[in-house]
């Protein structure tokens, strides 16, 4: 897990120049799906983010995904971040299980290690990841880091990876933060739970 630090609360620019990732590697990690995670239950809105990878947007296009009405697994990961290269590869085959499920959706932010992220470097690097990796996944970028910022100060983003489960109400139902390999399973349940109450929603 590699935590940041978010103490100084600067006007955004200054803020997106003193992005500090700590080296503080681990590779188990830890979860933090409890009730006293600061960003459980409250809701998240559109998010500006770039679409990198998806070939139904304009290349390197801007779009603001919605996840009012989707079961949304949000993760902020970057291919410096060791932890993060072990445990993107199983949220892909997470969301290749669930592809033909039209109400999940699994956004992967790639981040920089400093900010503010260099849009070209952030592509190339996640696009070479992802060749290496035989991974067919739509990646999205902060690169001025508002995303971050908003997650940061409102939804307790400190280290990556950090995954988010967001309801179909567009509330954070559950949060991973760092890698630990049996935390798959863990997300998948709690996946299926969350889509299973939104199917009886709809009955």
């Amino acid at each position: 897990m590699l935590r940041l630090s978010t103490r100084k609360r600067l006007p955004f620019s200054k803020w997106a120049a003193l992005w500090l990732v700590l080296a503080s590697v681990t590779g188990a990690g830890c979860r933090s799906d409890l009730p006293s995670h600061p960003a459980i239950g409250r809701r998240v809105g559109r998010l500006p983010l770039v679409a990198l990878t998806d070939p139904s947007l304009p290349q390197v296009g801007t779009a603001e995904p919605t996840f009012t009405g989707k079961v949304t697994l949000l993760n902020f990961w970057g291919t410096w971040c060791m932890p993060c290269r072990r445990e993107l590869p199983g949220l892909a085959r997470l969301a290749k299980r669930l592809e033909s499920e039209p109400d999940f959706q699994l956004l992967a932010i790639s981040c920089g290690s400093g900010g503010p992220d260099d849009l070209a470097e952030i592509a190339a690097s996640t696009s070479d990841f992802l060749t290496h990796q035989r991974l067919a996944l739509n990646v999205w970028a902060d690169p001025d880091g508002v995303v971050r910022m908003l997650f940061s100060e409102s939804l307790g983003l400190e280290a990556y990876p950090t995954t988010y489960l967001i309801g179909p109400d567009a509330r954070v139902q559950a949060v991973w933060v760092g890698y630990r390999s049996r935390d798959e399973a863990d997300i998948a349940r709690s996946i299926l739970a969350a889509l299973n109450s939104l199917t009886a929603l709809k009955q």
